[in-house]
């Protein structure tokens, strides 16, 4: 039996939506925030997509799709066009080669790894923008704070993607 255009058209939209909410996340990651001391430190929520996708839908958030954001995400921050797109497909890579180690772990290892590939992230973009612009480094607190915001964020945005997945892409 063959599938309807609209059938067609709802499973082609169920596989759009880790891509989608990646973007989304990574939309709101510029959005200004307006808190005094933090109005430059935002948590890398597309780190945080890539990484749950990567975990539990590797086959939906291709490597391409990856990249685009995070060429996207360099464009809209202003950083060296490509670090941000390294990061997220070396993210995507490491989870990717760890898949049987991720595979039944309760949420506290998740969020381990999680730290451990945020801390590595938040140390790479460190270094590509510091090494690139002009104005040098940025101070390692702002960075060390990005780091700490994106690690204590993970676990509402991953029950928010988790519930997204469960909706969206169960059938």
């Amino acid at each position: 039996m063959q599938a309807t255009v609209i059938q067609r058209m709802d499973i082609t939209a169920r596989r759009l939506v880790p891509f989608g909410v990646t973007l989304v996340l990574m939309l709101f990651a510029m959005t200004p925030t307006y808190v005094p001391g933090l109005s430059h430190v935002a948590p890398m929520y597309a780190l945080m997509a890539v990484y749950f996708w990567s975990i539990y839908r590797p086959d939906l958030l291709g490597y391409g799709s990856t990249f685009a954001i995070g060429i996207l995400e360099d464009l809209l921050a202003g950083t060296p066009l490509g670090s941000g797109a390294l990061i997220l497909l070396l993210c995507q890579r490491v989870v990717f080669h760890q898949q049987k180690f991720f595979n039944n772990k309760p949420f506290g290892i998740i969020w381990l790894a999680f730290a451990l590939v945020a801390a590595g992230a938040a140390l790479l973009r460190w270094l590509c923008v510091g090494l690139v612009a002009t104005s040098g480094f940025t101070p390692i607190g702002q960075m060390s704070t990005a780091y700490l915001m994106t690690v204590a964020a993970y676990p509402i945005v991953g029950w928010l993607l988790a519930k997204a997945h469960m909706k969206l892409l169960s059938q």
